[in-house]
């Protein structure tokens, strides 16, 4: 048992990273004006966070029944600023990827701010795994 929560827990933890490298991309490829890519970089962003808080609830044997209620009982696992910061994290994100007609797409700076927090707060809740995993 210990042997496939290690495997699920690297396989999600390189489905983070490659998410996180795939939104950098967007931010570095100079196609910074037009097009769809800040809201799928921030769903990129968004995402590798669901899959952290998933992956912690999933160590401690818990089910994962919605975001919302995973991040209600992420101070559970982890201290209270970071359960916190990742609720907080985790709302800008949605906001901003969900489409609306009269939305300002984000600005890149903002979208790299978001990349290092989520890049921080990700590796923060993958550290808090039993093990360290």
């Amino acid at each position: 048992m210990a042997t496939r929560t290690a495997t699920t827990t690297t396989t999600i933890q390189h489905e983070i990273a490659e998410r996180l490298r795939f939104a950098h991309g967007l931010l570095t490829t100079g196609r910074l004006t037009t097009g769809i890519w800040p809201k799928c970089c921030a769903w990129l962003l968004r995402t590798s966070l669901e899959r952290s808080v998933a992956a912690l609830h999933h160590a401690h044997r818990e089910p994962s029944i919605s975001m919302r209620t995973d991040l209600l009982t992420l101070p559970l696992y982890v201290d209270q600023p970071l359960a916190n910061h990742t609720a907080r994290l985790w709302g800008t994100l949605s906001v901003v990827a969900n489409h609306t007609d009269y939305a300002q797409a984000p600005t890149v700076e903002e979208l790299r701010g978001w990349h290092t927090e989520t890049s921080t707060v990700t590796d923060s809740l993958l550290t808090a795994l039993p093990d360290g995993r």
